[in-house]
């Protein structure tokens, strides 16, 4: 596939990549503004809520049956931007590119649409809080982080909030923020790039305007780091099992953990119904099921061990993944393991399976609005970081992660009694003994 990154006469950037997949065009298309740049909790949200109920060219009636005809379409809010995703032929694309610019910057606000949509939100809050006080990973983060960005804070956080957002708040937010300098597309297409580039002057470049005061501050990746003390957190929720999720800081970004994959072979040995773990554990009849991650920040990480089992079984889990931790540090991994692991990594270095557009056009905007370029590997450099891995690099890995003083974060959720669970100091007596 051939890619360009192109900065727009406007300030804006312009991410395009050939595709001869499909005579489909896929494009995310947007401003990099989102909850991270409000004042009033819920603002950017519901502005996009807002952005689909008529435009100074068309009414509610002609906006919604436009909408309908485009394949796929959606508008998404994050901590970091603010997006329409569409995916249309590309006998049809321009038309798609012009009903997307009319929606983004000739939106039209009005008192009776604005508030039957905050109840809309509203009730959009509780399903978030509700999916949200199920979910270990949530619940685990919060921990871990002071300024947190999951659904229901996008959303507003409360209900007070929303309900405190005005009309003049929305117009303010659009008249600061949806302007040239934050202005993204993203295109996978198999149409050339000069004719996606003379639809994306015609529809978006010439209509929206650089600002030449705008501060460019990002308080996104200000606040995108882990900031709190170790932590354990027991919730009380009605099932049979208990989930638990043990999280260890890692100083390293998601570029750092995809350059370096001694990370990702020390998770995959914590791993999978055939790793080494897994088998002592499910011979003794101690869990479910094991599962290893990483959740990635700005600047840096979080290794994810998570495990299903019954309350009263957590003390002895702990005690063998300690010795297992141990041996990593003592003796490394097993160099049969690492050979297989060597050999599916390159399995899927060598594959050339085919990627959806959408998929694509998500990847290589997030990328660079995070990193300022698309971060991808050729095949020849995969191998070399593959071969790279080593049991010395590994237990490296290993002594940082856990390391007497690291951070860890533990959550146990299920029928629990906090008083049933280990203590804070047992989770780090155990799991953080690497010495400096």
């Amino acid at each position: 596939m051939k890619r360009k990154i192109v900065k727009l006469n406007n300030g804006g950037n312009l991410i395009y990549e050939k595709s001869k997949q499909t005579n489909a065009t896929a494009v995310e298309v947007g401003f990099k503004i989102g909850a991270f740049n409000e004042k009033k909790p819920g603002t950017a949200h519901f502005l996009e809520h807002t952005l689909f109920k008529k435009t100074k060219n068309r009414d509610n009636v002609k906006l919604e049956n436009d909408r309908s005809e485009i394949v796929f379409l959606n508008a998404t809010t994050s901590a970091e931007y603010i997006i329409l995703t569409f995916y249309r032929s590309n006998k049809l694309i321009e038309k798609s590119m012009e009903f997307a610019s009319d929606v983004l910057i000739n939106s039209v606000l009005d008192d009776e649409f604005m508030e039957s949509e905050r109840q809309v939100i509203i009730e959009e809050l509780g399903i978030c809080k509700d999916a949200e006080d199920r979910d270990i990973y949530v619940r685990n983060l919060r921990q871990a982080q002071e300024k947190t960005m999951f659904s229901s804070d996008i959303v507003g956080k409360n209900e007070t909030n929303i309900k405190r957002i005005t009309f003049k708040d929305l117009l303010e937010f659009k008249r600061k923020y949806f302007i040239g300098n934050n202005f993204i597309i993203s295109v996978v297409s198999s149409l050339p790039f000069s004719k996606i580039k003379r639809l994306v002057n015609k529809y978006f470049v010439k209509n929206i305007k650089f600002e030449p005061n705008f501060d460019p501050t990002l308080p996104y990746f200000e606040s995108n780091f882990i900031n709190k003390d170790s932590s354990l957190k027991c919730v009380n929720i009605p099932q049979e099992k208990v989930s638990v999720l043990i999280s260890f800081k890692i100083n390293s970004n998601e570029i750092g953990l995809m350059k370096n994959l001694n990370f990702s072979f020390l998770s995959k040995y914590f791993s999978g119904l055939q790793g080494d773990l897994f088998l002592k554990l499910r011979n003794r009849g101690l869990i479910y099921r094991i599962n290893s991650d990483f959740i990635c920040f700005f600047k840096e990480s979080l290794l994810n061990l998570y495990f299903e089992t019954s309350k009263e079984k957590i003390p002895e889990i702990i005690e063998i993944l300690s010795l297992q931790i141990k041996s990593i540090l003592n003796n490394g991994i097993k160099n049969n393991y690492l050979e297989s692991y060597k050999n599916n990594y390159e399995y899927y270095a060598d594959e050339k399976m085919p990627r959806k557009s959408t998929l694509t056009v998500h990847e290589n905007l997030m990328d660079y609005i995070d990193f300022g370029k698309i971060i991808d590997f050729t095949k020849n450099q995969k191998k070399k970081m593959i071969q790279s891995v080593s049991e010395s690099g590994i237990k490296n890995i290993a002594k940082q992660i856990f390391n007497k003083n690291n951070k860890i974060f533990v959550t146990v959720m299920g029928d629990v009694k906090s008083s049933k669970i280990p203590n804070l100091e047992f989770f780090k007596e155990k799991l953080l003994i690497a010495e400096e």
